[in-house]
């Protein structure tokens, strides 16, 4: 058996992926440590013992946790056999060692330790070679996701620059008109535009690209339209939520349409003073969110509904977000879904 773990040493020194060699070492070496051990019984065996741990550290380290405790489980149930069956029989038979033999005994047990020691450090040099190589890989990796990371913020931070710029353009537009109320058609096109710009605001401030926390970015949007109102009508408001993120797909058809219905009330609830509350609840499923708007203005509505593109954009978002609402004086309840789910 030494020949053989002996020729297999040097033959992984030199291949150092040889699966046939361990396959072979793990099955064949089993084998014959086992053959010896119970039926030469004028022997010592305790060099045999020895090669037992190289098999099983070779198995582990070729071939992988799954076969390596299997071998290991082969090879205890073995000694237990030599223990139980053999042992008793080879104290009573064993002969005394020649010089000769002392010699070959040590020498086996020398390489068998070697064997031993070589594969432990081997073990430990790939480990830390491959831990050096997931650290640099780890380390490229996160750079690069660094690099993706800051472009991407870069181009929101582009995009809400240009829809500033859009927007600034419209009310420069807006105060060459003379007529009122193509003045408010260009307000409601701004606050639309405003939107969306906000969104991309909220994306390149934070480090989430993903999804935006709902409830700041409503009250933000809240508090920009109340302030670039045009009514001079002192407005004040509360938001509250029991979600705390939302995703890019749901975030922007609920945007427009929150600006939707604080442009409403603004333009025909509120005639000195108001309050406005908007509550995002959760829904009877994680796909489900609950949308309640309410003001506690005096609605004046228009004489045409039908021709109103308020409400009929606010119609058009709702089936955006596979929702349906319904509608109690100057209160709104929306059932929702998040689109992200």
């Amino acid at each position: 058996s030494l020949s053989i773990f002996v020729a297999a040493f040097f033959y992984l020194k030199i291949k150092k992926k040889a699966n046939l060699v361990y396959w072979a070492i793990s099955i064949f070496g089993t084998i014959m440590v086992h053959f010896a051990l119970n039926v030469n019984p004028t022997l010592t065996h305790f060099v045999d013992f020895l090669w037992i741990m190289v098999i099983i550290l070779i198995s582990f380290i070729g071939l992988g946790k799954e076969i390596g405790f299997s071998v290991t489980a082969v090879n205890f149930l073995g000694i237990i056999f030599f223990y139980c069956f053999s042992l008793n029989t080879n104290i009573t038979a064993i002969k005394p060692l020649t010089n000769e033999r002392i010699g070959i005994a040590i020498t086996e047990v020398l390489f068998a330790l070697f064997c031993i020691i070589f594969l432990l450090n081997e073990y430990w040099k790939f480990n830390k070679h491959y831990g050096e190589k997931l650290k640099k890989s780890n380390n490229l990796l996160m750079k690069k996701n660094d690099e993706n990371f800051m472009l991407i913020k870069e181009i929101h931070h582009r995009v809400k620059n240009n829809l500033q710029i859009i927007i600034s353009l419209l009310r420069l537009q807006k105060g060459e008109l003379k007529s009122d109320e193509a003045k408010r058609h260009f307000n409601e096109a701004i606050n639309r535009v405003m939107v969306m710009s906000l969104i991309h605001q909220k994306l390149y401030q934070k480090k989430d690209l993903a999804q935006i926390e709902i409830q700041s970015y409503i009250h933000d949007l809240s508090k920009d339209l109340i302030q670039i109102s045009t009514m001079g009508i002192p407005i004040n408001f509360e938001v509250g939520s029991e979600i705390k993120k939302i995703g890019l797909k749901t975030i922007v058809p609920l945007g427009l349409l929150i600006n939707e219905l604080i442009s409403n009330s603004i333009k025909h609830a509120f005639k000195k003073e108001g309050f406005i509350t908007i509550s995002v609840l959760k829904g009877i499923t994680p796909d489900d969110f609950i949308l309640i708007y309410k003001d506690d203005g005096t609605w004046n509505e228009p004489k045409d509904m039908s021709q109103c593109f308020g409400l009929g954009l606010i119609e058009i978002l709702t089936e955006q977000l596979d929702g349906y609402f319904d509608r109690q004086q100057s209160e709104y309840t929306f059932n929702l879904r998040n689109l992200e789910n």
